[in-house]
């Protein structure tokens, strides 16, 4: 985590929250009639305080991006409407520089009987946009929003899509230092999906600083090069996503309690804190893998590939009962977190035994397509349904793997070049052939 600066300095960009706490009033009476609220008058309605954050510190770089991420109710959104200011918190204190783009509720100030025209300035001007701007840049707008058609329709004719496309297309194109984003990568189709993403990172590689909430573990992964995991409204990680993201997947599987992988693991340690590797294995252990591998074309155990090789990922798994039509998985990741490749028993219409107590399996590759990097596997036993994990381990075999090709990129598509040279041109006028 980084500390939070002694001079209380903050850069151009920058953001710090220094013991920032948030608290609810939940009413639980109904709504009262007139009639109830005269008999009720001078007492008091029941309800309970509820803190959505509690002591959050922290600093965030100018040009940094960020993911907040967390199970539903642990203070993301709560912790974005804080840093756009349309709250302020019951203590601590956020403080920003540079001008502030949000994207929390698309849409939500759009007049259904405006026009797309008219909401478009009125939404500009709210963002803080100033008119002479927006006219220059209105065509810009309208045109990647895809509305250059229904610009001029009332609001109420447009398709949620197209509310939300008018609606991100507005608030990308404030000129600010920072973006806060809260799950707005479901607007319209995967077409207009890809631009908005290439729009983000369009915003970070001019040293924009992002605020991404999302429960999209690819997008976190290749959008942000830093991850905050929040619980209960507090900050319970903060690193790589490399480092954070395994330790959400297990609070989402788990649903924070303790399994008896805890228990087994942290009684071999001899000590009541978690071992390293908690954070990357998690189950109910009905099933466990005891062993995986990867193995060459020869069916030695390697850790490093040429592209084109043979690939086998072999593991051995085993339980003290039987359990019904098991599923085995794996996903392949690169180092910077992008998914290569997933799959899983299931997907592959291959059904294990009615009753399995262990067994090995193997998953084979008969031509290794990625190009040079470095890799990591994740390996899954679960039930047929995905419903219950038995054990899953994070992104446990590495590798590295070495071009054979001479393209680049992640994937080597093997390309072969093809050449017809073009018919001889004749010279105008005259019989003979021009020379090429």
């Amino acid at each position: 985590m980084t500390a939070v600066p002694e001079n209380g300095a903050v850069p151009a960009g920058g953001i710090r929250i220094a013991g920032v706490s948030r608290r609810y009033k939940v009413v639980s009476d109904r709504n009262l009639t007139v009639k109830e609220m005269v008999l009720r008058r001078g007492k008091r309605t029941r309800g309970h305080e509820f803190w959505a954050l509690r002591d959050v510190d922290l600093v965030i770089e100018p040009g940094e991006s960020v993911g907040l991420v967390g199970r539903n109710g642990s203070g993301k959104s709560t912790l974005l409407k804080l840093l756009a200011g349309i709250m302020e918190p019951t203590s601590g204190t956020v403080t920003s520089t540079g001008t502030i783009a949000s994207m929390l509720e698309l849409g939500a100030g759009f007049h259904p009987d405006f026009s797309g025209r008219e909401n478009l300035h009125l939404n500009a001007s709210i963002l803080g946009i100033p008119e002479r701007e927006i006219e220059e840049r209105f065509d810009e707008i309208v045109s990647f929003a895809e509305l250059s058609d229904f610009i001029d329709a009332p609001v109420r004719t447009y398709s949620s899509g197209m509310q939300m496309r008018l609606a991100f297309s507005v608030a990308s194109h404030v000129r600010a230092e920072i973006m806060l984003l809260d799950e707005v990568f479901a607007v319209g189709d995967e077409a207009f999906q890809l631009k908005c993403h290439g729009r983000m990172h369009e915003f970070r590689r001019h040293g924009g600083t992002l605020i991404f909430v999302s429960h999209d573990a690819t997008a976190i992964e290749s959008m942000c090069d830093r991850v905050v995991l929040l619980e209960a409204g507090q900050v319970i990680s903060d690193g790589t996503p490399r480092d954070v993201m395994p330790r959400y997947h297990r609070l989402l599987a788990n649903q924070g309690s303790r399994t008896r992988v805890d228990a087994e693991e942290d009684a071999e340690a001899g000590s009541a804190e978690e071992p390293a590797d908690s954070d990357r294995r998690w189950g109910n252990r009905r099933l466990t893998i005891d062993a995986a591998r990867l193995l060459d074309a020869q069916g030695q155990e390697v850790d490093s590939f040429q592209s084109g090789d043979r690939f086998t990922v072999e593991l051995e798994f085993s339980g003290d009962e039987t359990v019904p039509f098991p599923s085995v998985g794996l996903a392949v990741h690169s180092a910077e977190g992008v998914l290569c490749y997933g799959t899983n028993s299931v997907r592959q219409k291959f059904m294990l035994d009615e009753a399995v107590a262990g067994g090995v399996v193997r998953f084979v590759v008969p031509q290794l397509h990625l190009h040079e990097g470095r890799f990591a596997v994740t390996l899954a036993l679960h039930s047929h349904d995905e419903s219950e994990v038995y054990d899953w381990r994070e992104r446990w075999l590495e590798f590295s793997v070495f071009a054979s090709g001479a393209g680049i990129g992640m994937v080597d598509l093997c390309a072969d070049l093809e050449y017809r040279p073009a018919p001889r041109a004749v010279a105008q006028g005259g019989a003979g052939a021009a020379s090429v």
